[in-house]
């Protein structure tokens, strides 16, 4: 069976942001507690590009680098797209010029790069001919958050970005190891956006564009616990099948979330805050995330040949994955 590689990735983040001191005004809050609780410094907003205009913008960036046949090109971004009962993917394709390959849009919310990560590497492994794949991530969900609606806080942290990873079974700068992925489906109503089937009306001439987030008292009472052991589950599990311990791991690129439950999950890991980047500059990117973290490592230094590293992310739903590299060059 062949090994899997992350050849090349690019990313793009808008230019325009906006502070804890904005984002105070906007939601009713104290500005200490988006900034030193919800760990929010500044966030990136896109107003200009869509969904589609960021993924083909850094999707054209990545591949003018590179003179390889893609054979696949699979979206692994945000639903809240361009258009609707629409895909990505054939778009990126038409814009690129690719030829002979198909296009899939593939769906888990925030985890969705990490799901597609652990899809494509199966399918790298398993074709018999040298291979590449175009995996492209994009999200504008910061528009369709509702900052008046506090049960919607853990969104309030939701920005705008994009990402492309180029993939091949031939070589590359990261060798993909194992995933751990897992599905909680208990919650898998509470965050929603009303605008399927069942909340469509011809007679409706105002559809409610924001995420609809719908708290159960279980929901309340035991998701904060549910989701701390589920990222130490998959965390520990994905090290594991890489035949690795957390001792071995170099760095940890995992999402953003509140400081507090960032810190929790570093000392039970027994990882030192030196070992990751707390995204407090940027914000939660959805599906881009692990891949902006990962970047942000490579720039201040944090990896080199031979290190071992951790991509980590969560999406409503609820699913919890992480994926580990090796990086070789």
């Amino acid at each position: 069976m062949r090994n899997a590689y992350i050849v090349d990735y690019e990313l793009y983040i808008p230019n325009t942001f906006i502070d804890y001191k904005t984002l105070a005004i906007e939601t009713g809050l104290p500005d200490w507690v988006i900034k030193d609780k919800m760990g929010i410094v500044r966030k990136p907003i896109e107003r200009s590009l869509s969904v589609s205009d960021m993924a083909k913008l850094v999707a054209k960036k990545l591949m003018s680098k590179y003179n390889v046949k893609v054979d696949l090109v699979a979206y692994a971004g945000s639903d809240f797209k361009d258009k609707y009962v629409w895909d990505v993917a054939p778009d990126v394709i038409n814009e690129l010029g690719i030829e002979g390959a198909y296009g899939v849009d593939l769906s888990m919310q925030c985890v969705s790069s990490i799901v597609a990560l652990d899809l494509l590497k199966s399918k790298l492994q398993t074709t018999g001919n040298d291979s590449h794949v175009l995996m492209v991530i994009a999200t504008k969900q910061s528009m369709i958050v509702n900052y008046k609606d506090k049960a919607s806080s853990f969104m309030y942290d939701f920005s705008d970005g994009a990402a492309a990873v180029l993939l091949s079974n031939v070589d590359g700068k990261y060798r993909i190891l194992e995933s751990s992925i897992i599905t909680d489906g208990r919650f898998s109503n509470v965050v929603y956006q009303r605008l399927g089937e069942r909340f469509y009306s011809v007679n409706d001439a105002n559809q409610d564009y924001l995420l609809q987030v719908n708290r159960t008292d279980e929901f309340n009472k035991i998701f904060e616990s549910v989701s701390f052991n589920n990222f130490i589950n998959v965390i520990k599990s994905a090290v594991e099948r890489s035949g690795l311990t957390l001792r071995d791991v170099d760095y940890l690129a995992i999402l953003h979330m509140k400081r507090s439950f960032h810190e929790k999950i570093l000392k039970e890991l027994g990882i030192s805050p030196d070992r990751t980047i707390y995204l407090e500059n940027y914000g939660h990117m959805q599906a881009v995330d692990p891949f902006l973290s990962l970047w942000l490592a490579e720039q201040y230094g944090k990896t080199r040949k031979g290190s071992i590293i951790v991509l980590v992310a969560a999406g409503t739903g609820w699913t919890w994955g992480a994926t580990v590299l090796q990086r070789t060059k």
